[in-house]
């Protein structure tokens, strides 16, 4: 039930109510002053007005507004994942708010075309309106384990997910490119651009410090950004290039590390300056560099180490070999049907069991 308080830096009523779509607290000013009994009086109504609009909206017990918020925010342990999710949720709640929908059963199985014809009209792609759709039936599995619907009839609703647009590989004149469009940039941008192409790491694994670097048995040391604490593989060491070591000793030379916290704002600058010079993203560094290293006949398994992969199904989506490397790969795969010259130590054997004399 909504109220009012006072507070000791403000001369208005302050009204404490509940929001019907998060389920959380808020509070917000009435711009009515406390000394003026008319203003008092019409805060209290705003008061009354909000806890009338709180009871009309959740009649039902379990509602989404009572649970949701707090069960997103326990599960989701990772901040990133949390917010991207938080994000999601806020996309379904604004589609059940038009669809007048507050209780898990109240959804129907019809809902998830709507919601995902809804959420492309909204200009979102099919892949996001997908991602924000399992997100729901998500949430409608868990109201089904707390009994508070007899079914999640969005698990039913299966629906594919398109290929994902293929990520450039970077050739010679794109990297120069790049540097150049990064060069009278932030400094950090073109350093992290540097890692990212030497090393194949992710954008916001880029970001380490002078005592991550070991100079004298070339060393780098990296904090994969995909696994959780405490996987043993969470912290990984990989060689350091020659091409790199200059500039990273630059850069430490006057900062001691290689740029700031790196968020996904920083990352969406770095992306339209190098989507303007060249067409790609900064993991189209990281695909170029697992092709180079296919490319240069290292095997999966070496790869997949210097890049810190855990299996081969992700790996294999990061290699760009195209019909010129296969072409190159077949000339080395002698013709079917023709008989190999035995190797100088077999002819020689084969001529003394016949008694030939051997030079």
């Amino acid at each position: 039930m909504a109220f009012l308080r006072t507070t000791p830096k403000s001369s208005f009523w302050i009204l404490k109510y509940r929001d019907l779509e998060s389920g959380r607290w808020r509070e917000v000013s009435t711009r009515c002053r406390i000394e003026d009994p008319k203003e008092t009086r019409r805060a209290q109504r705003m008061a009354e007005d909000a806890s009338k609009k709180e009871a009309q909206a959740a009649p039902q017990q379990g509602a989404f507004c009572e649970w949701t918020a707090a069960y997103l925010e326990s599960h989701f342990a990772n901040v990133r994942s949390r917010k991207r999710y938080d994000v999601a949720w806020q996309r379904c709640l604004e589609w059940m708010r038009g669809k007048n929908i507050r209780h898990p059963s109240e959804v129907r199985y019809e809902h998830a075309a709507d919601f995902m014809d809804w959420r492309k009209a909204k200009g979102a792609s099919h892949n996001t309106a997908r991602l924000e759709l399992k997100l729901f039936s998500f949430v409608m599995q868990e109201a089904l384990r707390r009994e508070i619907c007899v079914k999640n009839p969005l698990a039913l609703a299966k629906v594919p997910r398109t290929p994902a647009k293929p990520k450039k590989e970077l050739d010679i004149e794109d990297f120069a490119s790049a540097r150049a469009a990064f060069a009278p940039r932030a400094p950090w941008m073109l350093t992290v651009f540097e890692i990212c192409a030497h090393l194949g790491c992710r954008f916001n694994e880029a970001e380490f410090g002078q005592e991550d670097v070991d100079f004298g048995q070339k060393i780098i040391w990296l904090t994969d950004s995909k696994r959780k604490e405490g996987d043993p593989r969470k912290r990984y060491a990989v060689p350091l290039p020659a091409g790199l070591e200059a500039h990273l000793r630059g850069v430490f030379s006057s900062r001691p590390r290689t740029s700031g916290r790196l968020t996904g704002d920083q990352n969406r600058v770095f992306n339209s300056v190098l989507k303007a010079a060249c067409g790609a993203t900064s993991h189209s560094l990281r695909v170029s560099f697992v092709t180079r290293c296919h490319r240069a006949g290292l095997s999966e398994s070496q790869a997949m180490r210097l890049v810190n992969h855990s299996t081969r199904l992700v790996h294999a989506v990061y290699s760009k070999l195209n019909l010129d490397d296969a072409r190159a790969a077949a000339a080395l795969v002698p013709p079917p049907g023709l008989r190999e010259n035995p190797a100088p130590s077999a002819r020689s054997s084969s001529a003394r069991r016949r008694g030939s004399p051997c030079a």
